[in-house]
């Protein structure tokens, strides 16, 4: 999840959810000022494409000149290559930022609180949801709300869990808990991100779990995508990466998750990925 330049050209999932959800939800999250000034925080930025393609233009940064936006990632090297990418926009900053991890006084005062905050398939890869979603209520102004969007689950789960049990991949693999989705096996996410909302302090929220697939045209694209994301490869030597692709690829026929007209053909595949999405709106 390091390889920014990579998630950047594969991310075509992310975006195109952030792209839908953040147009329904303008009217609610909109370009609205609580206290002095319009300041956004965005967690979990990855290469800060979404932010700048999506989030700032449903603020009307145009008319708001005086709009603060942080930009934040686990990741240092997806904030380097974020601020190299966007060094031209004067306003917009990016800084290292772990959600998971309780804030402490420090970074509260160099950052102050924020009228809005954002999260696109971030808070899935957060174990800690408590402090998440604690830390978000922190970071908060009065009055401020927050538009978080996250898997609850996904058959890329289900498949790493399955790798991990091969002798071949286990000792590449030996945390995979850490990198599935909290909800993957929850029977009812939405009561028990209600529950999370509600002990953290927020009062006021709407929570929805929609259905949702997307369709990987081609055995490369499906390749790249996984790539882009898979916390294991850099754990692995090189020459092994492809093994693991193939292996990976080999579970998604499994799953009868790839169609196609022509099986001799892999440009034709058709890898299909039917996932469930949280989409949290709340407000302190």
């Amino acid at each position: 999840m390091n390889k920014a330049n990579l998630y950047e050209q594969a991310n075509g999932v992310q975006r195109r959810d952030a792209m839908e959800i953040l147009k329904e939800y303008a009217p609610l999250l909109g370009c609205r000022r609580v206290g002095d000034d319009i300041a956004l925080l965005d967690i979990g930025c990855g290469s800060g494409d979404v932010l700048v393609d999506y989030i700032l233009p449903m603020l009307g940064r145009g008319t708001v000149p005086a709009a603060r936006v942080l930009g934040t990632d686990i990741s240092e090297q997806m904030v380097r290559y974020a601020r190299e990418s966007y060094r031209h926009l004067k306003t917009v900053e990016f800084d290292t930022l772990d959600i998971g991890s309780k804030l402490d006084a420090v970074n509260l005062t160099r950052w102050g609180q924020f009228s809005h905050v954002t999260s696109f398939y971030c808070l899935h890869w957060v174990q800690n949801q408590h402090t998440a979603f604690s830390n978000i209520y922190q970071l908060l102004k009065v009055g401020g709300d927050c538009l978080l969007v996250f898997l609850a689950n996904n058959p890329i789960f289900d498949i790493y869990n399955q790798l991990s049990r091969s002798p071949k991949w286990s000792k590449y693999m030996y945390d995979v808990e850490k990198y599935i989705s909290p909800y993957q096996y929850c029977e009812n996410p939405a009561s028990e991100i209600e529950d999370l909302l509600c002990t953290v302090g927020f009062q006021h929220y709407q929570i929805q779990v929609r259905d949702k697939l997307y369709i990987y045209e081609g055995l490369e694209n499906l390749k790249r995508a996984v790539m882009a994301v898979n916390p294991f490869s850099e754990r692995m030597p090189s020459e092994l990466q492809d093994k693991f692709l193939h292996d990976y690829v080999a579970v998604v026929r499994e799953m009868y998750l790839a169609k196609s007209a022509s099986e001799e053909n892999d440009a034709n595949l058709h890898f299909i990925s039917p996932y469930k999405l949280v989409i949290v709106y709340a407000k302190k």
